[in-house]
């Protein structure tokens, strides 16, 4: 499970987490409330399906445009400025509870077919664990 985590807020722009997910390399953000209970998550997926939202359809290579460019974004990218985390997030979020077992979260992964998953403990967002931290999780086992 990966601690630090990168999260965003609902009006965080699709820009932002775009963003956030190429500097940080990750697949993934948490949206949360700011005492930090899980609202949503904005995959890869999301980004890219986001036409559905009432957003408009952009270019398929935006995305990797996106990843080729550290310092500006494209034209296209650039086209989904106003749009928020909120009208593009999964709500409510597959989640794990945290006294969950490496069992649990694989089958879970399985059946609802994720990559990812927020994790709470009361409520509250506490990490995110993903299908790496599984596969670590079983090397060291063995």
């Amino acid at each position: 499970m990966t601690k630090q985590l990168v999260t965003a807020k609902p009006e965080t722009s699709v820009t932002e987490i775009a963003q956030m997910m190429m500097e940080h390399r990750i697949s993934a953000v948490p949206v949360i409330t700011p005492d930090q209970r899980l609202l949503g998550i904005i995959s890869e997926t999301d980004l890219l399906q986001r036409r559905e939202a009432g957003m408009e359809r952009l270019p398929r290579s935006w995305w990797l445009a996106l990843f080729n460019s550290k310092d500006r974004l494209t034209k296209s990218v650039d086209k989904t400025e106003g749009n928020l985390a909120k009208n593009i997030m999964t709500t409510p979020a597959i989640s794990v509870d945290q006294e969950a077992t490496i069992e649990d979260v694989a089958r879970l992964f399985l059946t609802r077919k994720i990559n990812q998953a927020p994790v709470v403990h009361r409520g509250k967002l506490v990490g995110i664990v993903s299908r790496g931290d599984l596969v670590s999780a079983v090397a060291r086992s063995d």
